[in-house]
């Protein structure tokens, strides 16, 4: 173990590394397309709303209403399927993240109350659109924060392989306040999530042009500028990944390019997220009669990209890590069969769990609504 990290724990770690790795990879996708639902999402409200506000849109309000709706669900996602993967990473990395964040606990703690705050305001949001009332304003301040609090997290993670800084950092300011220095890898972390949601959320929204309590008219809204958002999207996304590689120090670089796994994985990063700009071109073209196969299509692949890009970012920050001095691979280990079994159950029912809600809250009509083909 490299000088520039705090001694092991003495604890060993309670199962093997592969498995804690391989549900923290798993579970962490599932968090980052949920985050990217809500970016996205965020951001189409806010446009959608403001344009409906100042142009009178009815099409641009009934589409910002519809999902203003589905945003403080989508919340619970981020927030539920968020703490196991940190938790993971706690129990993997603790030695790096619990510094990290200590040096930067002030904005690490108040991530709570950020998003205490943008909960509370997406229901405001509700309440006022029930009353007819413009609600813009609310979307953009919870776009604002989640924004923000993806530039904690993207400090904090990006701060835990810099153990050259730590010292220097407490040595300065002790009191959690104090930005990091300036790292070169911290902007093109940020922006790939954040163009990574325009894809995402356009894939969204071709799947949700395939529920018929919309009318055709807004179905063919929903695919068409989810199409577009993809078609768009999908670029911005390939673009902000090779500013992530082309960002990384050279020996970093190397070792990942040397590697047998991650340049299979970067390789189906880029088939998946070309994919999904073709898929979100069909979405344009054909809008709401594009075939459901298709649209479930363009949401699998996004989820696969997702998956693609999270493996890499483990491989980046793998490979960072053993060449300051620690190996993930060498902690002591004493495996604990009753625990793992516990844990096993109780990991699966969740997961059982959260897809029900998920396919209850797809099938969900609400009560005033009948299909239009019937109406």
């Amino acid at each position: 173990m490299g000088d520039l990290f705090p001694a092991l724990d003495p604890i060993p770690l309670p199962a093997p590394v592969w498995l804690l790795k391989s549900l923290h990879l798993l579970l962490l996708s599932l968090h980052f397309v949920t985050v990217q639902l809500l970016l996205g999402g965020l951001a189409l409200a806010f446009v959608w709303s403001l344009l409906g506000h100042l142009r009178r849109d009815e099409k641009c309000r009934a589409a910002s209403g519809e999902l203003a709706g589905y945003l403080p669900v989508i919340v619970t996602y981020v927030v539920n399927l968020g703490v196991p993967p940190l938790l993971f990473t706690q129990v993997l990395y603790g030695v790096a993240l619990y510094t990290s964040t200590v040096l930067i606990g002030a904005y690490w703690i108040s991530v709570i109350f950020l998003l205490i705050v943008m909960y509370y305001m997406l229901y405001a949001a509700t309440r006022r659109l029930a009353r007819g009332r413009t609600w813009w304003f609310l979307s953009l301040a919870s776009l604002l924060i989640v924004l923000g609090v993806a530039k904690i997290y993207s400090t904090a993670m990006t701060l835990m392989l810099r153990p050259e800084v730590w010292q220097a950092m407490y040595r300065a300011n002790a009191h959690g306040t104090l930005s990091p220095p300036h790292d070169p890898t911290l902007l093109p972390r940020w922006t790939f999530m954040v163009c990574a949601a325009l894809a995402v959320a356009g894939a969204a929204l071709v799947v949700l042009s395939k529920r018929r309590i919309f009318s055709t008219e807004l179905r063919d809204f929903f695919a068409a500028r989810g199409g577009l958002l993809a078609l768009v999207g999908a670029p911005l996304w390939l673009a902000a990944g090779f500013w992530v590689w082309h960002s990384q120090p050279a020996a970093v670089a190397h070792r990942l390019a040397e590697h047998a796994l991650y340049p299979a994985v970067g390789l189906a990063w880029l088939v998946c997220v070309a994919l999904l700009g073709v898929f979100g071109l069909l979405a344009l073209v054909r809008k709401s009669r594009l075939p459901v196969a298709l649209a479930v299509g363009v949401a699998l692949i996004a989820v696969l990209a997702d998956a693609a890009a999270v493996i890499f970012r483990d491989g980046i920050r793998d490979v960072t890590l053993i060449g300051k001095g620690f190996n993930l691979w060498h902690q002591p280990l004493e495996v604990n069969l009753q625990i793992l079994i516990i844990f096993g159950v109780l990991q699966l029912s969740g997961l059982v769990v959260i897809g029900w809600l998920v396919a209850t809250m797809a099938r969900a009509k609400p009560v005033t609504e009948v299909p239009h083909d019937q109406a």
